[in-house]
């Protein structure tokens, strides 16, 4: 089923942009619950094998359906990019998401 009012041009684009991966040193990159993160665990690793908040995200949603543009931050393997690779939620400015800043530009 096509986007609602997609024929008018004067419809808003829907973009989604993906959820960054973080990059814990845990089986998935994601943080787990505070009392079992120990220091080893807290530490970013430079890649993860899968980003399973951006896999939910892309079984939901599909450019053309619900969204006009889905747009992947693609970056499994920048975990050395985080903020003094000891925050592995956040990355340092400029870094990964000027790149998605640069893919949104594109995508209108």
């Amino acid at each position: 089923m096509p986007l609602m009012g997609s024929k008018s041009e004067h419809r808003p684009k829907i973009v989604y942009v993906i959820t960054p991966t973080a990059h814990f040193n845990t089986p998935d990159g994601q943080y787990i619950r505070k009392d079992r993160m120990d220091d080893e665990r807290s530490k970013c690793v430079e890649r993860v094998s899968y980003n399973p908040r951006a896999e939910l995200e892309k079984r939901i949603l599909k450019a053309g359906v619900n969204v006009d543009v889905l747009l992947d931050y693609d970056d499994l393997e920048l975990g050395a990019l985080h903020v003094q690779r000891g925050d592995c939620m956040h990355y340092c400015m400029p870094g990964a998401a000027d790149l998605v800043a640069a893919r949104l530009l594109d995508s209108f």
